[in-house]
């Protein structure tokens, strides 16, 4: 299982659900590099630095995944396919289910119409 920026956020923002999944499936979570960056990126630019222990926290107990040679081949062809037909997904959330997929993991997102839309890849939303 893998968890995308927002669900982290929600975490952190105190949301019940999420709290109660995150420690029921704890064994079983991971995340990806790219979600680090955007995580990291998102706390100074709000100044919420208040969270950044949270953060590095969560992050020294989960599996961490990076975009590595594997989830890069299956981002060219997710990318090059999405430009053929239209489907257009951010580069950032693009690696992200790239990664995903790689491992064979589910994307647990709140962003479930924008991630959908992205070939094989599953996806769950605890909020």
């Amino acid at each position: 299982m893998i968890l995308d920026t927002d669900t982290i956020s929600y975490y952190l923002r105190g949301s019940e659900p999420v709290k109660t999944k995150m420690l029921l499936h704890q064994h079983e979570l991971a995340s990806t590099t790219i979600n680090y960056a955007e995580l990291l990126f998102g706390l100074k630019k709000r100044d919420k630095k208040r969270y950044l222990p949270t953060v590095e926290l969560i992050f020294e107990h989960i599996s961490v995944h990076p975009f590595d040679k594997h989830a890069a081949a299956i981002f060219s062809e997710l990318k090059a396919r999405g430009q053929r037909s239209g489907t257009i997904v951010a580069d950032m959330d693009l690696m992200i289910a790239s990664i995903a997929i790689a491992q064979g993991e589910t994307l647990i997102t709140n962003n479930l119409r924008h991630f959908s839309m992205v070939e094989g890849l599953e996806v769950e939303s605890w909020i």
